[in-house]
């Protein structure tokens, strides 16, 4: 049997992303020592098989030998037996026992499970190992793909010690109504980062800056009218400490906590830097740390 002859399986739960990083080390190891694991497969027609069981192992083989490559008898088993159901099932058991699954592959399983067999959602949740609450998460992905931003998309198909943003974070982003807010928020984890925990006061400041913008009308000296600010710079900060986003007499605000002094940094100053660091002639070097507001 030749690589050739073999496709990965529709079935699987976990998709093939091109990711090089993801299958470097496993190439290194069947270098060592050939295949360890199986390939599980199960027969299309005549000569041709796929792939139930053993999709990174595939793309590490055809990568290192080519798809002329003939695998050995004790490199793989057929199955003939296996429903889809168990061929589903079994796509999952062995993802999950190497990394957990990605929250797009978990939304994939879970709809398999219940279009194609009819699962309960408390059953789905079991099956995924997963929460009913953060099953909820996990099926509004699909419902909210199309007016997601293409970053948080590439984040939540990522294995999440590889994700900045996960279906944590989308539940929250979810219900902000200006996409403008959303981009934002986004750009300031893929910047600094921050968990889901601390996305409520963060939402919460960045609202507010777009209020406070809104809110405050701007000469122009050319026509006399109000207009809105939309460019802040050239701005130039040479503080050096630890950003935290605070609230003070009801006020969000972010301060570099540095070694001898803090200095408040204006919300929209950050923002615009996300959005146009070249405007800026220096930066404070620092790391985020949210505060998460009471309730």
């Amino acid at each position: 049997m030749k690589l050739k002859d073999l496709t990965v399986s529709k079935l699987n739960v976990r998709e093939f992303l091109g990711e090089e990083e993801d299958i470097i080390e496993l190439i290194n190891s069947i270098k060592k020592n050939h295949l360890i694991s199986k390939l599980i497969l199960r027969p299309t027609g005549k000569d041709r098989y796929e792939i139930i069981a053993g999709r990174r192992r595939y793309y590490a083989l055809l990568k290192l030998e080519g798809e002329e490559y003939e695998l050995n008898e004790n490199d793989y088993v057929v199955r003939e037996d296996l429903s889809n159901e168990e061929a589903v099932l079994l796509s999952i058991d062995e993802n999950t026992q190497r990394v957990s699954l990605s929250p797009m592959a978990l939304n994939k399983a879970a709809l398999k499970l219940n279009n194609e067999f009819k699962y309960e959602e408390k059953k789905i949740a079991k099956t995924l190992g997963i929460s009913p609450a953060r099953l909820k998460k996990i099926l509004n992905l699909s419902t909210d793909i199309n007016r997601m931003p293409q970053t948080v998309r590439d984040e939540l198909v990522k294995s999440p010690d590889k994700a900045l943003i996960n279906d944590a974070h989308w539940d929250h982003l979810r219900k902000i109504e200006k996409p403008e807010v959303v981009k934002d928020v986004v750009d300031f984890i893929m910047d600094k980062g921050a968990s889901a925990r601390e996305l409520p006061s963060l939402i919460k400041s960045i609202e507010k800056n777009y209020q406070d913008m809104d809110n405050k009308p701007v000469t122009d000296e050319k026509s006399k009218t109000n207009v809105k600010e939309d460019v802040v710079g050239p701005i130039e900060y040479m503080h050096k400490g630890e950003l935290v986003l605070e609230e003070t007499d009801g006020k969000l605000i972010f301060k570099v906590i540095g070694k001898d002094e803090d200095k408040e940094v204006p919300v929209e100053h950050y923002l615009e830097y996300l959005r146009n660091p070249s405007k800026f002639k220096c930066y404070v070097n620092f790391k985020l740390k949210i505060k998460p507001l009471d309730d």
